[in-house]
C-alpha cells in the first residue's frame, strides 16, 4: 500500500499577505496556496515544514491524515476569547491538548492509533471541522468533551477518573461536532451514553436581553469593540461580544452541578448499549428470516421451480441465488417433516447438473450434499 500523507491549513481571522505565501511556497513547490488556504498530499517523502510552528505563525485552523492511522485537527484561537477556567477540566487528559502562543491558544485533537478499515480520504474534513472554532469562540464546549470523550474510546483514560464536566447539548450535535465525532473515531454507544447526562441546549436569548445588555456596557468598551471592527488585523468583535454576553447569562442561570460518572461506568454502560443493539439486531433478523420462510412454504412448488431456471442460466449470480432457494427449502423441509423428499428432489438435482463442476461445489459449501 502506498504513503498517503495529507495536510491542509485554514487562515480566518486575516489572509496571509504576499510575504508570508512566498515563504510558504519554499517550503512546498507543489502545495495549493493561497491567501486562505494551504493544502498538500504526499505519497513519498515527507513535508519540510514544521505544523506546529505554521499554526502559530499564519493559520487558525490545521489538519494532518495519514494511512498509518494519524488524525490530528488543531484550532487557533484568541486568549481573550477562550475561558481557560471553564475549559480547564476536559484538558486534564492527553486529548485535547492546549498550548498558548502569544496572545492566542492552540488546541490540538489527535489520534496516532486510528486504523480504520474504510479509505483514508483527508480531502474534505477541515471544511466540514472548521465552524467548530465559531462555536468555541462562541463559548460552547461540546467540542472539548468530545476530544475527552474520544481520549476515553482510546484507552487514555484511567478507568476510575472522572468526566468532567457534561455540557448541554450532547444529543443534538451540530454538523461541525457530529464531524469531529466521526473524525475522532467515537463509538455510537459511547457517545449516546455521554449524551444521557446531557440537558437540553437553552433556547437563544430574546434580542431585547441581548440589546439591553448591549446597551449597559460601559462605553470604553464599545469603542474597543468597534475599533476592532474595522482593524483588519484583528477578529470581529461579534463572537467576543456573544461569548461575554452568555458567560453571564450562564452564570446566573447556572444549576448545580450533576453527579459525575467514571470512565469505568460510561465504558460499561457503553458496551451494554452494544450488547443490546447487537441482541435486537439478532432478534430482528430472526423474525425476518422467519417471515422469509413462511412465504418460500406457501409457494414451494414454484420454488423448486425457480431453482432449475436459474441452475439454466451460465450466471453464477444466478446459481448463488438457486442455492440459496435450496437452503430456505432445506429449512421448510426440516420444520415440515418431509426431509427424506427435499433429499430425493435434491438428488434428482444434482445429477441432472452433474457435470457443472463451479455449481456443485456452490452446493457443497452449503451443506446441499448427496445424501
Amino acid at each position: 500500500m502506498s504513503e498517503y500523507q495529507y495536510y491542509e491549513f485554514r487562515a480566518v481571522d486575516r489572509p496571509l499577505t504576499d510575504k508570508e505565501q512566498a515563504e510558504l511556497r519554499a517550503l512546498s513547490t507543489r502545495a495549493e496556496i493561497s491567501a486562505y488556504h494551504f493544502s498538500n498530499v504526499y505519497h513519498w517523502g515527507n513535508f519540510k515544514g514544521s505544523p506546529d510552528e505554521m499554526v502559530e505563525r499564519y493559520f487558525d485552523a490545521h489538519l494532518y491524515v495519514t494511512n498509518w492511522g494519524v488524525r490530528r485537527l488543531m484550532l487557533r484561537l484568541p486568549m481573550r476569547l477562550f475561558d481557560a477556567e471553564r475549559a480547564s477540566p476536559f484538558l486534564e487528559g492527553e486529548l485535547p491538548a492546549l498550548q498558548t502562543t502569544g496572545d492566542k491558544v492552540i488546541l490540538t485533537f489527535e489520534l496516532d492509533e486510528a486504523w480504520s478499515d474504510e479509505l483514508v480520504q483527508g480531502e474534505g474534513w477541515l471544511a466540514s471541522l472548521l465552524p467548530l472554532r465559531q462555536e468555541l469562540l462562541s463559548g460552547d464546549l461540546r467540542a472539548l468533551y468530545l476530544g475527552w470523550l474520544a481520549g476515553v474510546a482510546f484507552g487514555r483514560v484511567g478507568a476510575d477518573e472522572e468526566e468532567p464536566p457534561v455540557p448541554a447539548g450532547l444529543g443534538a450535535l451540530s454538523a461541525a461536532l457530529t464531524a469531529l465525532a466521526d473524525f475522532l473515531l467515537i463509538p455510537p454507544e459511547l457517545l449516546e451514553v455521554a449524551a444521557q447526562a446531557s440537558a437540553a441546549l437553552e433556547e437563544p436569548a430574546p434580542r431585547a436581553e441581548l440589546e439591553a445588555w448591549i446597551h449597559g456596557l460601559p462605553a470604553p468598551e464599545k469603542d474597543a469593540l468597534l475599533l476592532r471592527l474595522v482593524d483588519t488585523a484583528g477578529a470581529a468583535p461579534a463572537p467576543e461580544l456573544l461569548h461575554r454576553f452568555q458567560e453571564g447569562r450562564a452564570r446566573e442561570t447556572a444549576k448545580a452541578p450533576a453527579s459525575r460518572r467514571t470512565v469505568g461506568e460510561l465504558l460499561r454502560a457503553a458496551v451494554a448499549l452494544q450488547q443490546a443493539r447487537e441482541r435486537q439486531e439478532k432478534e430482528r433478523q430472526v423474525a425476518t428470516r422467519e417471515k422469509e420462510l413462511e412465504a418460500l412454504a406457501a409457494r414451494e412448488p414454484t420454488a423448486w421451480k425457480q431453482v432449475d431456471e436459474l441452475f439454466a442460466t451460465r450466471r453464477p449470480k444466478d446459481h448463488a441465488a438457486g442455492v440459496q432457494l435450496l437452503v430456505g427449502l432445506r429449512e421448510v423441509a426440516r420444520r415440515r417433516g418431509t426431509e427424506a423428499q427435499f433429499s430425493r428432489r435434491l438428488s434428482q438435482l444434482r445429477e441432472r447438473n452433474a457435470r457443472r463442476a463451479g455449481l456443485i461445489s456452490r452446493m457443497d459449501r452449503e451443506g446441499l450434499s448427496a445424501p
